[in-house]
């Protein structure tokens, strides 16, 4: 099918409500409390460190808010750690009553950018003071911060409530496959195909013509188009079939030279998605 210039309001997916976690539970106390280590991770330049508490107590009780941290470094003497609050790179967590045996989660975040090449400060024999009072000691969890430290409010990730599955019929059940060139240029219109596959065994009805949303990221660059599909000729996909569309997408003359990342999808919350890397060439 040839690709039509026909221009539509840019798509934007709803968003998914967020299911809170339960928090009638009285505050923790520090005898209620095991400390330990948990698993850490990286992105973009980040390095995260989490903090588990463990109830081991014989009743329910809640974690919130931020605690003060201290701790001793290599030239002795304890310290007091100052994070900035509010959430880390890696998200936010939310308060949650713990079950005897669950857990709540401490995420503090620091960056490996240095400008002066440090090697960071290495806190060990962490002690935890508590929102509601008490503080409780860390065990052998240490926390070693390179170039500044955030910190997370206690809490487990967000939950939200899972994407409705799309209906037989519509839309949301095809998938997409994506023939796109190993590079684009500047300035220049990427010309790409998709093809949309039925895999099921009832046929999708493409009435009322849905929208398409066709995307690049690179850096200093996020553009984002949505257009109508061409439906003159074919309204239907049949079942275990395919149907295949010409695209088109100016790449803009300021685009950064270097790797950037394609996106293609149907304008509805379950899809299809599709995504690729592409060159940009001057």
């Amino acid at each position: 099918m040839p690709w039509v210039n026909r221009p539509v309001a840019l798509y934007h997916a709803p968003e998914s409500r967020l299911i809170l976690y339960p928090t009638s539970a009285p505050a923790c106390r520090r005898g209620q409390l095991r400390v330990s280590q948990g698993h850490g991770g990286v992105g973009l330049g980040n390095r995260l460190e989490r903090v588990v508490f463990t109830n081991v107590g014989s009743n329910p009780c809640l974690l919130r808010g931020y605690p003060t941290i201290t701790g001793f470094t290599s030239v002795g003497g304890r310290r007091a750690l100052r994070p900035t609050r509010g959430g880390t790179y890696f998200g936010r967590l939310v308060p949650a009553d713990m079950a005897p045996g669950g857990r709540t989660l401490l995420d503090l975040a620091t960056s490996t950018h240095c400008e002066d090449g440090q090697s960071g400060t290495t806190y060990r024999q962490l002690v935890f003071g508590l929102p509601a009072g008490g503080s409780v000691r860390g065990g052998h969890v240490s926390i070693t911060v390179l170039c500044g430290l955030s910190m997370s409010a206690f809490g487990l990730p967000q939950r939200y409530e899972p994407s409705p599955h799309p209906a037989p019929g519509t839309p949301g059940t095809l998938r997409v496959r994506v023939q796109l060139p190993a590079a684009a240029r500047a300035g220049s219109v990427l010309r790409y195909t998709i093809t949309l596959v039925n895999p099921t065994t009832t046929a999708v009805a493409l009435h009322p013509c849905p929208g398409y949303t066709q995307a690049l990221y690179a850096p200093g660059l996020v553009l984002r188009r949505s257009f109508a599909l061409n439906c003159d000729s074919v309204d239907t996909i049949p079942a275990q079939g395919r149907v295949g569309y010409a695209m088109q997408l100016a790449v803009p003359n300021g685009a950064v030279v270097g790797v950037a990342k394609f996106g293609w999808s149907l304008d509805n919350p379950t899809g299809p998605f599709a995504g690729r890397g592409i060159s940009i060439t001057g």
